[in-house]
């Protein structure tokens, strides 16, 4: 009778391999350890400073009263420049103007390769534009990407720390070994836990792009200036283009996340973790890059191809000598090499991290 109950699927327990957590179900669990740490509030309330710091300082350059007073400025200059430029004779206001276009010639000539020189010989002796004095209109998506754009670093390296932190944390605590009796196949768990970090940094750049969005709204809606101030309008922003831009340095801010929790499971200590970032920052990116090699290395420095990622290509300058001596010239840097060195190193990161964190010992 017994064996009548018997089933295929029947057989001793020894032999029934536990399934135990999917890999989607381990970084539900990262996440949520990772929301609880107390530096998750940190950097939630440091974003929010950041960017509402940020949000009154543009409200405070586009108030009505200050464009009236620049507006103000700016017709007194305009004023006294030209009755400056009417008392310069008209050939002495040619030769100057011939002087400039041939300096623009030489430096055009020494920079072959670079960026093309335009030193605006014929503009030298009109009055200045209002743009240049800030006497535009406020405009949201101008507003936003300047935000964005100057939190970048910031929200970076707070994505970067709550990474870090996330990691190492747990080697210094001990806990990271009562997680493996759990679950004791580690590259799941470093891969988990790498996620966790870079879903957290996407996360923590999406909040800032999310709240200067609505803090240049609340500012340009206070701000519309009334028809009596003569103010041009503002510069227009390809949607698109605002988009992608704000798109890329959320991206980055998750990289910043990521290569935070990567750091941390080389060096399983957050204060090794920040004296090395510290370090990099000083003595390479600020020293080493431009130093060497006349400033030519920039362009295999993280710096430069964030900048170039962030805005669809960038400059950099660096020392070319010629027969006629050395001159500092600027050098364009692509977005593809840009994206293409962040993807080679993160790949490379990811992987140093794993075959570390599987053959180390953890206490």
């Amino acid at each position: 009778m017994s064996g009548t109950l018997l089933t295929p699927e029947s057989g001793p327990r020894t032999r029934v391999r536990p399934t135990g957590t999917s890999f989607v179900g381990l970084v539900g669990v990262e996440l949520r350890r990772l929301w609880w740490r107390r530096m998750a509030k940190v950097v939630l309330v440091a974003v929010v400073a950041f960017v509402g710091v940020s949000a009154y300082a543009a409200y405070q350059q586009t108030r009505p009263e200050a464009l009236a007073e620049r507006i103000e400025d700016y017709s007194s200059i305009v004023a006294e420049t030209t009755r400056q430029n009417a008392s310069i004779p008209a050939d002495e206001k040619a030769a100057q103007i011939e002087a400039c276009q041939r300096d623009e010639a030489a430096t055009g000539a020494d920079t072959s390769g670079g960026a093309p020189v335009d030193f605006r010989c014929e503009q030298m002796f009109d009055p200045p534009s209002p743009e240049s004095f800030g006497i535009v209109a406020a405009e949201r998506t101008a507003i936003t990407s300047s935000i964005v754009e100057s939190g970048l670093w910031i929200f970076g390296f707070l994505a970067f720390i709550l990474g870090a932190s996330f990691v190492a944390a747990e080697f210094a605590a001990g806990s990271m070994g009562n997680w493996l009796t759990f679950e004791p196949r580690r590259v799941r768990v470093g891969t988990s836990k790498l996620v966790a970090a870079g879903l957290g940094g996407l996360a923590v750049g999406g909040l800032g792009v999310g709240l200067a969005t609505l803090g240049a709204t609340l500012v340009t809606t206070v701000n519309r200036p009334g028809a009596d101030l003569p103010v041009a309008a503002a510069p227009i922003v390809p949607g698109d283009t605002a988009a992608q831009s704000l798109l890329r340095v959320v991206a980055i801010v998750g990289l910043g996340g990521l290569g935070g929790a990567v750091i941390g499971l080389l060096l399983r200590s957050t204060a090794g973790v920040i004296g090395l970032v510290v370090g990099w920052l000083v003595l390479v990116e600020a020293f080493v890059a431009s130093a060497f090699a006349e400033g030519r290395l920039q362009p295999w420095f993280l710096r430069t191809n964030i900048e170039g990622f962030v805005s669809d290509g960038t400059t950099y300058f660096a020392t070319r000598c010629g027969v006629d001596g050395c001159q500092t010239v600027s050098m364009p840097h692509s977005y593809t090499a840009s994206w293409i060195y962040l993807l080679v190193v993160t790949s490379l990161g990811v992987t140093a991290a794993l075959l570390a964190f599987r053959a180390r010992d953890v206490t």
